[in-house]
Order: structure tokens, then sequence, then C-alpha cells
């Protein structure tokens, strides 16, 4: 798939990400994307000490069978960003400290500029952007967020774009890093750390020629959370916590 030929020029060295494992416990964690990839390797890990909200789109048999007592499972059509009377309530009683967003899509595998559909923007923006943004909203009206932590790509990155091409995908996350940096700025006062990580050439659906499991991926991201360090809010940074450029 073209989209490995794109992403695995930023691979991530394997010999600089082995590191002592950090842990959360007690948060509530809201998870969207999460029947598989990286956010389902976090519901996984994260289920033991803590408590889940996880948004899956259509399928959730991934994640059912580690359904239980902490986590709780909201079926939502991404592409449908109107479609969330029905989780508002539940996302204010859940009254959430972390959100994880890694919901995302690719979109078609022809992105060429000359066969580009204004249609086909707006589906992939609002699986990869409006709907993380709608739970954000929806998350701030309580004072018990910490956390925000949007799932980026390095292929989002302005400066480090050398071949173009991929544009439904590329702009969704340019998109996403641009809301991240804005949100950063203006939860500053409220003290909610706002960041992106870009996990590297992670094996998943999206990416079938990955080279890191979302297992380990997610421990990763588990550790820099579990951090909290709030000198990364506002910032691009990758699984070993370097911080890329916008």
């Amino acid at each position: 798939m073209g989209l490995f030929k794109t992403l695995k020029r930023r691979i991530i060295p394997l010999q600089n990400l082995f590191s002592k494992n950090l842990q959360l416990n007690n948060k509530n964690i809201i998870i969207t994307g999460a029947n598989s990839g990286i956010a389902l390797a976090l519901v996984k890990n994260l289920n033991i000490h803590n408590n889940i909200l996880a948004f899956v789109n259509k399928d959730k048999s991934n994640i059912s069978d580690i359904e239980g007592r902490d986590i709780k499972i909201i079926n939502w059509d991404f592409r449908n960003i109107n479609d969330h009377k029905d989780y508002v309530n539940e996302i204010i009683k859940f009254k959430p400290n972390i959100i994880i967003n890694s919901a995302a899509t690719f979109g078609p595998e022809n992105q060429k500029y000359y066969e580009l559909d204004t249609k086909e923007f707006f589906n992939i923006f609002n699986v990869n952007v409006f709907s993380h943004l709608r739970i954000i909203q929806n998350s701030i009206k309580g004072k018990e967020l910490e956390q925000i932590i949007n799932i980026s790509s390095d292929m989002g990155s302005i400066s480090l774009n050398k071949e173009g091409d991929y544009y439904y995908y590329r702009t969704s996350k340019t998109l996403l890093n641009s809301i991240t940096k804005n949100l950063s700025i203006d939860l500053k006062q409220k003290n909610i750390n706002v960041y992106c990580i870009y996990p590297g050439s992670v094996k998943t659906k999206l990416n079938t020629g990955g080279i890191i499991s979302p297992t380990f991926a997610s421990q990763k991201i588990i550790n820099i959370c579990a951090e909290n360090n709030l000198n990364f809010s506002g910032k691009f940074i990758d699984i070993n916590k370097n911080i890329l450029e916008w």
C-alpha cells in the first residue's frame, strides 16, 4: 500500500525505545477508534487500573471480549458528527480525566490532486478531526479533564512533507495538528495538557507494512501520558518524546 511507502521514511530506531514502563491508575479515560490498532491495544493495557469509555465505529467484536466493569462501549459512526446526542450525557457522567483520540481513516487509495472530491474531504475530516473535536467540546464542560492526546502522523507535518500526494489524509492530520495547537493555548489556564503524538510506523489496518506492534506503541503512549509533562503541551512529539516540526 502506498501509505507504507510514505511512512517508512520516519522509522523510529528501536534501540531508542526501550525504557521502564509506567502505568496510569484510577483515571477515567476516553479512547476513540477503540475496536482496532493502537486504540484497542490502549484499552487492553489501560483497562486493568482505569475506567474506560471506548468509542468504536460499527464493529465492536474485537473489544467485546474485554468489555467488563471498567469498560463502557459506545457505537458511533464517526462520519456523522451530528449524531452525538446519545453520547453527550455519557461523557458528562463519565467525567473524563484523559482523552486519547485515535480514530482515523486513510481514505481512498487514489488521492491525486486532479481527482480530488470535496465530499470525500469532509468524510475523512469527520472521522480524523471533527469527531475528536466533538468529544473534546463535551469533555471540557467538567473540571476533571487533565490531558488531551491526539494521535497524529508525520504526514500531517507541513515542514516534513517532501513527497506530496495523499491529500485527504495529509490535510486531515494537518488540521488535527492545528486544532491541537490552538486548544493548548485556549486551555492553558485550565491546566489541561494538549499535544499530538506520532506513534511511528505501527502495523495496523491503515498501515499493513508497519514494523512496530500496536501493543508496543500503546505502552510508549501510556508512558508519556503517565508523565503528564506540561512542557509537551502544544507540541507534536514521537513516542521517543522527540519534538517534531509542525
